[in-house]
C-alpha cells in the first residue's frame, strides 16, 4: 500500500502570520548576507563605508524579493469567497 503524503497548503491559503514571517525572513537574510559581504570587503580594502551600504542594500533587496514573492502568491489566490481546493487525492 503506498504511503500517504501529507497535504501541502498552497501559499495563497497560508495564514497571514506565516506570510509576514516569510517576508521578515527574506529581509533578515538579505541584511545578513549583504552585511557579511560588506564586512568582508571592508576588511579586505581597509574601508569603513561598505558594511553600512551592504546592510542597506540587503534590506532593500530582501524587501524587493519578499514583495515579488507576495505578488506571485497573490496571483494564485482565489477570488473573494473562494474555497481551498481539496488537496487529498487518495479517493
Amino acid at each position: 500500500m503506498p504511503e500517504k503524503k501529507p497535504a501541502v497548503t498552497p501559499a495563497a491559503f497560508q495564514a497571514p502570520a506565516s506570510r509576514r514571517r516569510a517576508a521578515l525572513q527574506y529581509v533578515l537574510a538579505g541584511i545578513i548576507a549583504w552585511g557579511l559581504i560588506g564586512w568582508s570587503l571592508d576588511s579586505l580594502l581597509g574601508t569603513r563605508w561598505i558594511l553600512p551600504a551592504g546592510i542597506v542594500l540587503g534590506a532593500v533587496s530582501g524587501y524587493y524579493v519578499a514583495a515579488a514573492h507576495r505578488q506571485a502568491t497573490d496571483a494564485d489566490r482565489p477570488a473573494k469567497g473562494g474555497k481551498q481546493p481539496d488537496t487529498d487525492k487518495s479517493n
